[in-house]
């Protein structure tokens, strides 16, 4: 083969490949587009998702305001807990102090009794623990109840069997509603000591 013809298939080769380069930029391009296209489309995703969460926050939110409504009202009209009467009741109490910080759903008080109530919409198993660093918290805050005695309650809406089981092991009331009324589901309770 003469040099002619190298360098002419040479030529054609090198031409190919320009074209090759111009083709695979040209992809690339399409591909960088496609991308773009695509982190547009899941930041729209990203804003509908952070959307729909605090949508769903706020009903959550909303049921838990709801059943404190419900409960708050009506330990107000008994002022009791089965057997105890209570002089005092307050929803939503706030403290912090040294760097403790806590909300208390509602609590009751007579002259020597607290009681402590944790409120659900729908009573978790894993929240029932929560009433014992209420009640803990609550004394470390309030020091002035010290020589109180203290007792857990739970209220729920809707509670599992394993929800009311735990809470009745602890020796919490355990308190949901039945039509109109609150319905006690025990009455046998323990002190919280530490």
């Amino acid at each position: 083969m003469n040099n002619d013809t190298e360098y002419k298939k040479t030529w054609k080769l090198l031409q190919e490949l320009i074209e090759l380069g111009k083709e695979t930029d040209k992809r690339m391009k399409e591909t960088d587009n496609r991308m773009k296209e695509t982190d547009n489309r899941m930041k729209e995703t990203d804003k509908k998702i952070d959307k729909l969460q605090t949508l769903v926050g706020g009903i959550s939110n909303s049921n838990g305001f709801f059943a404190e409504d419900i409960f708050f009202n009506s330990f107000s009209k008994m002022m009791s807990i089965g057997n105890m009467k209570f002089d005092y009741i307050d929803r939503n109490v706030e403290r912090k102090h040294k760097g403790l910080e806590d909300e208390f759903d509602i609590v009751l008080t007579n002259s020597d009794v607290i009681v402590i109530v944790e409120v659900k919409y729908n009573f978790n198993p894993n929240d029932v623990e929560t009433v014992l660093t209420k009640i803990k918290n609550y004394k470390t805050l309030f020091p002035l109840y010290k020589n109180y005695k203290f007792i857990g309650a739970i209220a729920g809406l809707s509670m599992q069997k394993k929800t009311i089981d735990k809470a009745k092991k602890y020796g919490f009331f355990v308190i949901t509603q039945e039509g109109n009324d609150l319905k006690l589901l025990n009455d046998t309770v323990l002190e919280y000591k530490d």
